[in-house]
């Protein structure tokens, strides 16, 4: 019995000893950890979006350089490759027809359609804002506070603008709600 409590307690020294590490100190390791790179800040990537089973969906495809609005929307309108089409990807712009006019400023771009926007499918509105928001857009403005607006080709004014967010969806910007005024 004694040899037993001599044991025990034997390895609940050891135990409590902390199996032999010893406390150190912080070392430098390098410069600290970075997120995921934000969408749209990698230079050799498009990032296009296509419609697929589960909603609009951003494509990351290779380019030489990155793409300015005008570009990434040509490439838009081109829809998906063939490697894009079996993995489910397709296209919501057949009605647009090939042809969307871009103009960019600081911080926004102007998407000219070639019809009636309401001919357009929300779909088609949302794989161009966000391909737009997504591209080289002047003014250095992160991907979710690009403005897009839309023009329809021969009528005066632009509706807009549409932002992307950081998940892919556009929406409409966030506005302070109108403070009440109280009469006394």
């Amino acid at each position: 019995m004694k040899l037993a409590v001599t044991v025990a307690a034997a390895l609940v020294a050891a135990l409590v000893a902390g199996c032999g590490i010893s406390t150190t100190t912080p070392h430098g390791a390098g410069p600290p950890a970075r997120g995921v790179p934000q969408v749209g800040a990698v230079p050799d990537r498009a990032h296009l979006f296509f419609v697929s089973a589960d909603g609009v969906q951003a494509v990351s495809r290779p380019t030489d350089t990155s793409l300015d609005p005008g570009q990434a929307i040509a490439l838009l309108l081109m829809g998906p490759t063939e490697a894009e089409r079996r993995r489910g990807f397709s296209t919501a712009l057949a009605e647009v027809g090939g042809r969307v006019d871009v103009d960019t400023g600081e911080g926004s771009v102007t998407l000219t359609l070639p019809l009636d926007a309401g001919r357009v499918p929300v779909d088609a509105i949302h794989q161009l804002t966000c391909t737009a928001a997504n591209a080289r857009v002047p003014g250095g403005r992160s991907v979710t506070d690009v403005d897009i607006n839309f023009r329809e080709l021969g009528k005066p004014g632009v509706w807009g603008p549409l932002h992307c967010n950081i998940a892919g969806y556009y929406a409409l910007p966030e506005r302070p709600s109108p403070q009440a005024s109280r009469s006394g």
